[in-house]
């Protein structure tokens, strides 16, 4: 069974737990495939985690945190990074990738190299595949 932490948030009981591998790797699957939802103000709450992260480390409705104060929430986010360490390493090294790939789409030597739909001289016809007759 994973650790788990009891924090009191203005009376109620949090359980804060440990997620499993399992549960880091479909985390960075659906951040992958394209299927996360990104609420960007959930999103930027906390330098190191957002509030969807919490959610999902806690039996805390998502609702539930719009009512908090960040304050409020820092205990919920303390328990977390404590139980899940490798998740908040998961985390940064996601997010460096993708902080790494918005600068190089958006380096002016990329955007300068970036054919515009309008400007391609390629047509159907034109395509050739490797290793076949012409």
């Amino acid at each position: 069974m994973s650790a788990t932490k009891r924090i009191d948030i203005d009376g109620r009981t949090v359980t804060v737990r440990e997620l499993t591998v399992r549960e880091v790797r479909d985390w960075v699957t659906e951040i992958e495939s394209g299927g996360k939802t990104i609420d960007v103000a959930g999103e930027f709450v906390f330098e190191d985690c957002a509030v969807d992260d919490l959610v999902r480390m806690s039996d805390m409705p998502r609702e539930a945190f719009d009512d908090l104060a960040p304050s409020q929430i820092e205990p919920i986010r303390a328990a977390a990074r404590a139980l899940n360490p490798c998740f908040f390493r998961v985390r940064a090294a996601v997010a460096a990738a993708q902080a790494s790939i918005a600068r190089q789409l958006l380096s002016p030597v990329a955007l300068s190299e970036t054919p515009s739909p309008s400007s391609r001289t390629d047509t159907p016809g034109s395509w050739t595949t490797h290793g076949a007759a012409t």
